[in-house]
C-alpha cells in the first residue's frame, strides 16, 4: 500500500488550530536567494478563519496560506513557530513568528 510517512516534527492542522489568537512578538521572512531573513513585522496575532492560516501584525497580513496546505513546527526552544506554504506560482514562503510575553504594544517601536 501507498502511505505517506507523517513527518513528526510538522504541526496537524489541530495543533495550527491551536495558536489560533496566539499573541507574537515579531514575524520573519526567510530570503531563499539572498539567504538570512527579513522582519515582516511587529505584535502580530494568529488568526484562523475557516481554512486560512493568517498572521496579522498592525492591520496588515503579513502570511496567509490554506490551512490544510501549512507546513509549521514548533522552534526548538519553543520561544515560536516556522511556518511554510508553496503558493500557486510554486513560490516558497517560508516565516519564523516569536510570541509574545503576552503584552502587545498598539505603537510602532
Amino acid at each position: 500500500m501507498f502511505f505517506k510517512k507523517k513527518d513528526k516534527n510538522c504541526m496537524s492542522v489541530e495543533q495550527l488550530k491551536g495558536l489560533d489568537k496566539r499573541q507574537l512578538k515579531y514575524v520573519t521572512r526567510r530570503d531563499y536567494e539572498k539567504g538570512g531573513e527579513k522582519k515582516i513585522g511587529d505584535n502580530g496575532a494568529v488568526n484562523i478563519t475557516g481554512n486560512d492560516f493568517t498572521i496579522v501584525c498592525f492591520g496588515k497580513t503579513v502570511f496567509c496560506a490554506p490551512l490544510n496546505e501549512v507546513k509549521a513546527g514548533e522552534l526548538m526552544d519553543l520561544s515560536g513557530f516556522t511556518a511554510a506554504y508553496t503558493d500557486k506560482n510554486g513560490e516558497k514562503i517560508s516565516i519564523v513568528a516569536r510570541y509574545s510575553d503576552g503584552q502587545v504594544s498598539l505603537s510602532k517601536s
